[in-house]
């Protein structure tokens, strides 16, 4: 029996695929490039920054816990289900701990301070901001594909110059010979498509489509006191 077939059907988004399919290569893979620069910006935001540089930290632990078959299927195994970013930043508390230990074994040294347990809220707030926008970033990656696709590449550019550079649409009708009365259309599906690839990717970290909801509206309104 797979590993996964506990899992209804309906909750396999790309991580329990690749497990279930035995692809773990490529489930790593995928959850270390999502979480490297966020997990190093909590490192380098937190006391772990003691320990070690915040890429020598993450990437020990990157090593010492994905080297683990099973360290991504007893995450999907969580009850209750646990945001994929907070079960990593419990990993590296732990990790942090365990490498003090060692250190503290091998160099007879008391003065290395333990790391905490908990999560400590500052840098949390930064793994959060790292995360989010690194969700955006590959989310708008895969509109800009889809409208790359289908010959469309200025509707995406009139929505990304109007949204993120603030650029009114008459001027982008001169820019991008596209009418003013057709702009507003054209950004509001291109804003549709965008929240539908956020979400599917949000899938893959939040079971529930509330907790998905809350955390979409974090990423496209900068909400920082969002809950994860």
């Amino acid at each position: 029996m797979s590993l996964l077939d506990e899992f209804p059907s309906t909750q396999r988004t790309f991580i329990t695929e690749a497990i279930g399919r035995g692809d773990l290569l490529d489930a790593r893979n995928h959850v270390m490039s999502r979480a490297y620069a966020p997990l190093c910006a909590y490192a380098r935001a937190s006391s772990l920054r003691s320990i070690a540089s915040a890429e020598d930290l993450v990437g020990g632990f990157f090593a010492s816990r994905f080297a683990r078959d099973e360290y991504l299927v007893r995450w999907l195994r969580e009850h209750p289900p646990v945001p994929l970013r907070r079960w990593l930043v419990n990993g590296l508390l732990f990790y942090a701990r365990e490498r003090v230990a060692d250190e503290r074994r091998a160099r007879r040294a008391t003065e290395l301070a333990e790391p905490p347990i908990s999560i400590e809220s500052a840098p949390w707030r930064a793994l959060e901001r790292a995360w989010r926008d690194g969700v955006l970033q590959a989310a708008c990656d895969r509109v800009s594909e889809l409208y790359t696709r289908e010959g469309r590449t200025d509707a995406w550019r009139l929505f990304m110059r109007h949204v993120i550079d603030g650029v009114a649409y008459p001027a982008l009708e001169t820019e991008l010979a596209i009418p003013t009365a057709s702009a507003p259309m054209i950004t509001r599906t291109a804003l549709r498509r965008l929240r539908a690839e956020i979400d599917a990717i949000l899938a893959e970290e939040f079971a529930d489509p509330v907790e998905r909801a809350r955390e979409l509206n974090a990423i496209l309104f900068d909400d920082g006191d969002a809950a994860s």
